[in-house]
């Protein structure tokens, strides 16, 4: 049975004007916290799946984005003020909802290291205009730290087979995971992943967190159970990790057909309570964070 597409659509528009009204309070709130001279680490989500950091002394971010380019209604806020802290940025796909590369623009001239993967390298020097001297490019699976912080880039999942052409290429664009490790901490961020093929992740052992972005099906965002459910589940499981946190729900660039939220955070709670009882499993949307506690 279908959820309805025009109740849906209404859903959406209705979350997305609250989003407008509150985002200038949000938008601080979310900054003045993570600027903060506080000891505990933690992480906030940014957008639907892009996260600011506060790691030690390190304030950082994984695919930073500012969301007026899916709310145009959404006031001004000073971006470069309010992300004067970030010591280091990491860019995982070139996907409208991810790369934000006005943003990028805007923070050119900010003391910030920008890790990025090989295919990025020419989007954030060329157009973006990031001096080159503060772009670092790894090798997938090399380990690098940059200021406490220690991170390994490895190739992602994005890509899924076409139906209607299953011999063809697959669709998706070049993407990477990233594993953060600082203060004891083990953090892995699979990113947008289409593919729930465990295998194809470098065995990293158990980790403290794990990040697991909501894709249960193209176009199947309706159907009371989504058709990969139990394979996200089995994917995020297979991650080993001791804390599970669901995003990239809301993503307000999408059509009803593809557009995740909490109906769908649920059932995934719902089926990972049948697989895995005792793991901690939470969603986090805009401005929500998390403590990265043991």
């Amino acid at each position: 049975m279908l959820r309805d597409p025009a109740a849906a659509a209404e859903t959406i528009r209705r979350t997305a004007a609250r989003r407008a009204a509150r985002y200038a309070a949000d938008w601080q709130a979310m900054v003045t916290q993570w600027g903060a001279d506080e000891p505990e680490d933690r992480l906030w989500v940014m957008y639907s799946a892009n996260y600011l950091l506060r790691t030690g002394s390190t304030r950082w971010a994984i695919d930073p984005f500012d969301q007026r380019s899916r709310l145009p209604a959404a006031p001004a806020v000073d971006l470069e003020h309010g992300l004067a802290p970030l010591n280091l940025a990491v860019l995982t796909h070139r996907h409208a909802d991810h790369l934000d590369l006005a943003l990028i623009h805007a923070l050119r001239r900010a003391p910030i290291w920008w890790v990025v993967p090989e295919f990025l390298y020419a989007p954030v020097v060329e157009q973006a205009g990031v001096p080159a001297v503060r772009v670092i490019v790894p090798r997938m699976l090399e380990r690098i730290e940059v200021d406490g912080v220690a991170l390994t880039l490895f190739p992602g999942l994005h890509w899924e087979p076409r139906p209607e052409a299953p011999q063809g290429p697959p669709r998706g664009v070049p993407a990477v995971g990233v594993l953060a490790e600082f203060g004891g901490m083990r953090c892995l961020f699979p990113g947008d992943t289409r593919t729930y093929d465990a295998a194809q992740i470098p065995a990293f052992g158990g980790v403290d967190w794990a990040f697991a972005h909501v894709w249960l099906g193209r176009g199947c965002a309706l159907l009371e159970e989504p058709p990969l459910l139990d394979a996200f589940c089995r994917f995020a499981l297979a991650l080993q990790p001791a804390h599970l946190i669901l995003t990239h729900l809301h993503e307000l660039g999408r059509q009803p057909k593809d557009y995740w939220d909490e109906t769908h955070a649920d059932l995934v709670r719902s089926r990972l309570r049948q697989l895995a009882p005792n793991l901690p499993v939470e969603a986090r949307c805009f401005s929500e964070s998390v403590a990265l506690t043991c």
